[in-house]
């Protein structure tokens, strides 16, 4: 059971700070109510369930925070996907034009709560008898997951370690973001390392996940062997491992709900030994927010599509046809079929390519007439089109870590620090799991830029739509010449080309007006 069912709707005591935070960030009209705990704001936190109380609001306004924006901020500019229809903000997140007045797409009310939830729980752990430090380890990791990702999607912005009590705290400057990073961040999850002995929890930061944030932090400012320990540090727990068939795999992913239409629909699964940290959304505090993931990929208007070239290029590593036999002789694909011969006898025959394009492709059919075509593809990875589910009922957990990514990371920071047989291995790892064909050195490439782009783009293929693949760009100085063209070949569409400033998002027009210290970033 997952920990959100443990606890009834918490009525959080600080209602007049979550009002100074949510007023400032929002510009929204709240209505102040006095806290319906009969307990005084100074003596609320004297016990480790007060403190339990506000670490669940911490997770709650977390949940919040990604239930769109972490796919918006992780993937939808990247090159995995195309922008089909109307829908003009998505459409401005794929093309990189997004505009600084738009409110419900800016706003970061949300990550800032969740951030003075946590606070309080740092505040007043001193005072706490035997305070407990899962409790207080937790708050320190939720904090440095947000700043790390308000820092990689705004650069510099406020930086608040204390709860706020009053307006006038929150006018505060932005922070360059590595300042941030080296004195927030990276403190706070080496606190959070310090604290946490619970090894796993899939919806509660614990042992794996700290490691795991340590080493997507450690990789994104460029400390290859520290990213490398805290991930080898986790597989050494033993926690999680890769799964290794196709049912397995679609498992992780899986929310098919049974329905007259669907009745073979195996309901919500997302379930495995890869799965470390995800967000959920089918618990009594759910709320009323729903998860993204149908709206996103699947239901209502066609608007985001599996790109074309990112479809080419999987086709190219593993083709669709018996190319794949000169390429791969020693290995068989996955699947067959059956066909009839000339004479109407049934055969069976290979079902040629990568399955986990099949899976993760609507219909996950390029037969000419029948199939989706390329570049007109969504996204069937959680959920098949509109079955059993709507967006307003979408409970689809959010997927952060699972130990895949773990693997791919610690392939990056091997090739990084020079070990080119110890990444090629961990590529290998994913390709043994998934009954795939194993990489050769030849196929790896001959020089650091080859073979990391051959990385990333196994990256891709593995962690497809996980929101990802515009963090890996980003981190490996490849947004720019990746995006550029793709954006010039959109002709539909005002070119604005990508520039280093241009990778950080704007900043809400409303938050600069609420706070003057705050400015524009550059070119936006």
């Amino acid at each position: 059971m997952m920990f959100f069912n443990k606890y009834k709707k918490v009525k959080y005591f600080a209602a007049m700070s979550l009002v100074v935070v949510s007023a400032l960030f929002s510009c929204e009209e709240v209505v102040i109510q006095e806290p319906e705990s009969s307990i005084s704001p100074e003596g609320f936190f004297s016990t480790n369930t007060n403190l339990e109380s506000s670490l669940v609001t911490g997770y709650s306004f977390l949940r919040r925070t990604y239930r769109n924006r972490y796919f918006e901020w992780g993937d939808l500019r990247s090159d995995s996907f195309d922008p089909s229809g109307s829908n003009v903000v998505r459409e401005s997140i794929h093309n990189s034009i997004m505009d600084p007045g738009n409110a419900g797409l800016l706003r970061w009310a949300d990550p800032y709560q969740a951030i003075d939830a946590v606070n309080r729980v740092i505040d007043a752990a001193p005072s706490v008898p035997n305070v407990d430090r899962e409790i207080l380890g937790q708050a320190y990791a939720i904090r440095a997951k947000l700043y790390f990702d308000l820092t990689r999607v705004w650069g510099n912005v406020p930086v608040f370690t204390t709860a706020v009590s009053a307006v006038t705290d929150v006018f505060t400057d932005a922070v360059p973001s590595s300042t941030i990073i080296n004195e927030v961040v990276i403190p706070d999850m080496r606190i959070a390392d310090s604290l946490l002995t619970v090894q796993s929890d899939e919806f509660r930061f614990t042992r794996s996940s700290i490691l795991a944030l340590q080493g997507e932090v450690y990789l994104w400012e460029g400390e290859n062997e520290l990213a490398r320990q805290a991930l080898l540090e986790l597989e050494a727990l033993g926690t999680h491992r890769l799964v290794t068939t196709p049912q397995e795999w679609e498992d992780l992913f899986s929310n098919q709900q049974p329905v007259p239409s669907f009745p073979e629909g195996r309901g919500k699964l997302q379930e495995g030994p890869e799965l470390i940290f995800s967000i959920p959304f089918d618990d009594p505090l759910t709320e009323g927010i729903n998860s993204s993931v149908l709206g996103l990929f699947a239901g209502g208007a066609e608007v985001t599509v599996v790109s074309t070239s990112v479809e080419e290029k999987w086709l190219e590593r593993f083709p669709i046809d018996s190319t794949w036999e000169d390429l791969y002789p020693d290995t068989p694909p996955v699947f067959t079929t059956t066909e009839e011969d000339e004479d109407g006898v049934e055969m069976e025959v290979p079902l040629y390519g990568d399955w986990r394009l099949f899976a993760i492709r609507e219909d996950g059919n390029f037969e000419e007439g029948i199939g989706v075509a390329l570049g007109e593809a969504r996204i069937e990875k959680w959920q098949e089109e509109r079955i059993g589910l709507s967006s307003a009922n979408d409970d689809t957990d959010i997927v952060v870590y699972r130990y895949a990514d773990i693997v791919l990371m610690i392939a990056e920071a091997e090739l990084k620090l020079g070990n080119i047989d110890a990444a090629l291995n961990r590529i290998n790892e994913i390709r043994t799991a998934r009954q795939l064909p194993l990489v050769t050195a030849e196929d790896f490439g001959s020089d650091f830029d080859s073979r990391l782009d051959y990385l990333l783009d196994e990256r891709q293929f593995e962690l497809f739509a996980e929101g990802k693949r515009w963090w890996d760009l980003v981190r490996n100085d490849r947004a720019i010449s990746t995006m550029n063209p793709i954006l010039t070949d959109r002709l539909d569409t005002e070119v604005v080309p990508l520039t280093p400033n241009r990778i950080l998002w704007p900043i809400l027009n409303e938050h600069l007006i609420d706070n003057p210290n705050l400015s524009q970033n550059p070119e936006w």
